[in-house]
């Protein structure tokens, strides 16, 4: 099969894709071969005398060689004129896809050229691609036979597309070349929240260009504080700048305080620096200069046990393999202002230093921290969650975001519960119809409001016919969390912090005695981890049952 960037079929279509693409790009993937890769929807600027130009081809395919077939769809009826080939629309003129295609190549060879001047000339190819209309008279339109597939020839498509581009003489420095300028173009970085499977990495979208727009701050040394919105892509600009300092040949240092976090920027990132907790960073500094903590009491837990520790490394003379060109800082609403002048003993003379953070989730009431010299920036768009999620969102809690995301997603429901039985009863439902809309388990997370010790699912294995997975307090030999083995991940939201489900269902929803504006935190970081379906299963009688109900409704 061929690869497909981006890689995700299923949640594209659970999230609202355009069907007619999504059922192309399933078929390119199964009848073309490995020789292949398929982008799904590349995007194309330039300057043209004092203007932007832009646009987006549909399909773009690149073979083994590194040589491009530009694909343009056209679904629906189109109308066969003396100037060729136009289709209707209602709003805005006709369009003529063989000008649009071309259009689409001459733009991506003259963008290549431009970024990378030293590289040989992109070499470019074309097809139309016409599903629903067959062409009467190719004479009468004028086309190029040999760049059209239309529905008379529609179950050839893969044999048309390897009969155009070919899998190419091997070369895999110009490929990969080609291949990180579309991925570049396609608004694609490695999808730090899925889970990488058989060595083949998932690639999620950007969202607003904006790793591109922090990215371009010119200040030396750099000193960024981005306080950005959940689903902003906080996580993937950390992603962007660790990735652009090992292609500069420096040295990175990520840091998080969520676990789950790090391991999936771990498995992002690849080899090359260091991303750690910021406990993991200590433990694993003083381990390197004989210092080891000695975890074995039950004193590890405790807030005076971590202060000995962080007095150890301060105290501590840094050698020169823990200095880092760059610190990066995931989540730092977690951190504590102490922890900040730890980290810069571990920063050279004339280091990066970039700061992501969203105070309204802050669920453990830290003091913020100051960044004296630091330029800020806000970044308010939310790009994850779906218009009906949002819109929800904006109701029910008190936290100001702007929507960026234009897909509208399946919703959101509100299901009360008179004691823990029936909310077992009542999250096996749930699970039951997100099945039925078309999730897999593996797209479903329950979220616990009060932590899995809490949880009335705590001591389950199982939910209705579905197993649940969690972690299951231990590390295998390479320090990586060991999980139950199970079906639907069970979790609180607490250490999902950082993580995103096409499918959450947020369960243990009640006041109690929390003061409110840790538990609206809590909800908005619970209910922001959602892509397209979100259910929230809340006490009845409960304060929040009216508030969460008529926000949903």
């Amino acid at each position: 099969m061929a690869y497909i960037v981006p890689g995700d079929i299923s949640r594209l279509a659970l999230a609202g894709c355009q069907a007619p693409e999504l059922e192309t790009l399933e078929r390119l993937r199964r009848e073309l071969g490995p020789d292949y890769t398929v982008f799904h929807s590349v995007h194309w600027t330039r300057d043209y005398r004092g203007r932007t130009l832009w646009g987006e081809a549909d399909f773009v395919v690149l073979n083994r060689a590194g040589e491009l077939l530009v694909i343009e769809q056209k679904n629906g009826r189109l109308d066969e004129t003396g100037g060729g080939l136009r289709k209707h629309y209602r709003a805005g003129p006709s369009k003529d896809p063989f000008t649009q295609v071309r259009r689409s190549v001459d733009n991506i060879r003259q963008k290549f050229s431009e970024n990378r001047e030293r590289e040989p000339r992109l070499a470019v190819d074309y097809l139309v691609y016409c599903p629903d209309h067959r062409v009467r008279s190719l004479n009468a339109v004028g086309l190029d036979a040999s760049r059209l597939v239309d529905a008379a020839d529609d179950r050839r498509l893969a044999r048309r597309i390897a009969g155009i581009l070919g899998p190419g003489i091997d070369n895999p420095s110009r490929r990969a070349g080609v291949d990180a300028f579309l991925r570049d173009s396609c608004d694609v970085v490695p999808d730090v929240h899925a889970h990488v499977r058989k060595g083949e990495t998932r690639f999620a979208r950007l969202g607003g260009r904006l790793s591109e727009l922090v990215a371009g701050i010119e200040m030396t040394p750099l000193r960024l504080r981005v306080r950005g919105a959940a689903g902003c892509g906080k996580t993937l600009i950390a992603g962007q700048f660790y990735h652009r300092a090992l292609e500069a040949s420096k040295r990175p240092l990520l840091v998080c305080f969520n676990r789950q976090l790090m391991e999936r920027m771990r498995a992002s990132v690849g080899e090359g620096g260091l991303v750690e907790t910021w406990h993991g960073l200590c433990n694993r500094f003083l381990t390197d200069i004989g210092q080891e903590p000695d975890f074995s009491g039950k004193g590890r837990y405790d807030d005076a046990f971590w202060e000995r520790i962080q007095e150890q490394v301060t105290a501590a003379t840094i050698p020169q393999a823990w200095l880092f060109d760059i610190i990066i800082v995931d989540e730092g609403q977690d951190f504590r202002p102490e922890w900040f002048e730890i980290l810069m003993l571990f920063a050279r003379d004339g280091a990066d230093i970039v700061w992501l953070e969203d105070p309204d989730q802050d669920l453990r009431m830290n003091a913020p921290v100051t960044l004296a010299g630091f330029v800020g920036f806000n970044a308010r768009f939310n790009h994850r969650s779906p218009e009906s999620i949002a819109r929800f969102m904006r109701k029910a809690l008190p936290f100001a975001f702007e929507q960026a995301n234009d897909l509208p997603g399946l919703g959101v429901a509100v299901h009360s519960y008179e004691d823990d039985r029936e909310q077992v009863k009542l999250v096996s439902r749930t699970v039951s119809d997100l099945l039925a809309m078309g999730f897999e388990p593996e797209d479903i997370v329950i979220l616990s409001m009060k932590g899995i010790a809490g949880t009335c699912l705590g001591d389950r294995r199982r939910v209705g016919n579905h197993t649940l997975k969690r972690f299951d307090g231990t590390y295998d030999p390479d320090g990586h969390q060991v999980f139950t083995p199970g079906q639907l991940y069970l979790e609180s939201v607490f250490r999902f912090k950082g993580g995103q489900a096409p499918a959450v269902i947020a369960v243990d929803v009640e006041s109690g005695s929390r003061d409110q504006a840790r538990m609206q935190r809590i909800l908005y970081t619970a209910f922001s981890r959602a892509a397209v379906r979100l259910d929230v299963l809340v006490k009845s009688g409960d304060p929040l049952e009216d508030r969460l109900s008529r926000a949903a409704g």
